[in-house]
Formats: C-alpha cells, structure tokens, sequence
C-alpha cells in the first residue's frame, strides 16, 4: 500500500493508494487545488524507497487535459452516442440528415469554455449538422432541440 501525507500549515492528514501512479496523480491533484498556499507539501512514502515530498505540481509529470483529450474520452463517447439516442440524428436547426450527406454533430448548447461543469450534462447537448455548428461556434446558445 502506498500511502501520502498531506500537510497545509499545521494541519497533516494522510491518504492511501493501490498504485504508485495514481498516488502521484491524487498528489498532483491537490498541489494545483492548493495552489499559491505556502506552506504545502505531499509526502509520498512506496514500500522499500525512501519518502518522496512534493511541494509543486510542476515536480511531477501529469498535465490538464486537452481539449481533444475530452473529445476523445470514453465518457464522451459513450454521451455522444446516447444523445443521437435520445435527440435523434438529424439537425435540431435545419432538419438536415446523414441521407442528404451532412455531417452531425453533437453540439454543447452552453459552451464547454465558459460552462465547463456541463460537458457531460445530456440536457446540455443538441445534435447539429457541421454547418450549423460551425455557424454557431460558441458565441450563441440557442437551443434549437425540442424539450
């Protein structure tokens, strides 16, 4: 069992974790949370090595996602498919369809780059063609679907 102290001040708790990676990653985690409190650290202890601290989420190799990360994540994907299900698969604008050769979309009605907490919130979602999409970009939130 890996396990990690956590201390902020004067204040410790302590965490423990099956893997050394996902030890790192949750330590990672943290030190952006907390980031710019002094202060800090995170105490990584793996059997049969010495203790590890970390006081910097740059000391460790993990980074924020990307955005082709989401598009490419199993969640989305798995939402993706579930809104043709539920919305259909023709255009909630224009009516357009696969069998007149448009490509569809599944489109955030709130963007994703100012409404973050709804990327995965179905009731969030609309299927548009590529044109309408493309027309819309993120500066409109029109929901075009029916309710």
């Amino acid at each position: 069992m890996i396990s990690v102290t956590y201390q902020i001040d004067s204040k410790s708790s302590r965490k423990g974790y099956k893997s050394e990676t996902g030890a790192l990653k949750a330590i990672w985690k943290w030190l952006k949370k907390h980031n710019g409190k002094t202060d800090m650290s995170a105490i990584i202890y793996v059997p049969g090595s010495e203790p590890r601290v970390f006081d910097d989420c740059e000391q460790l190799p993990f980074k924020d996602p990307t955005e082709s990360d989401f598009y490419s994540s199993g969640k989305w994907m798995r939402l993706r498919y579930q809104a043709f299900e539920v919305y259909g698969n023709k255009c909630a604008c224009c009516g357009a369809n696969p069998e007149s050769g448009v490509t569809l979309h599944v489109d955030h009605i709130k963007p994703r780059s100012t409404h973050p907490e709804l990327e995965l919130d179905i009731t969030n979602l609309q299927v548009l063609c590529e044109q309408c999409n493309i027309g819309k970009l993120n500066k409109f939130q029109t929901q075009w679907r029916k309710s």
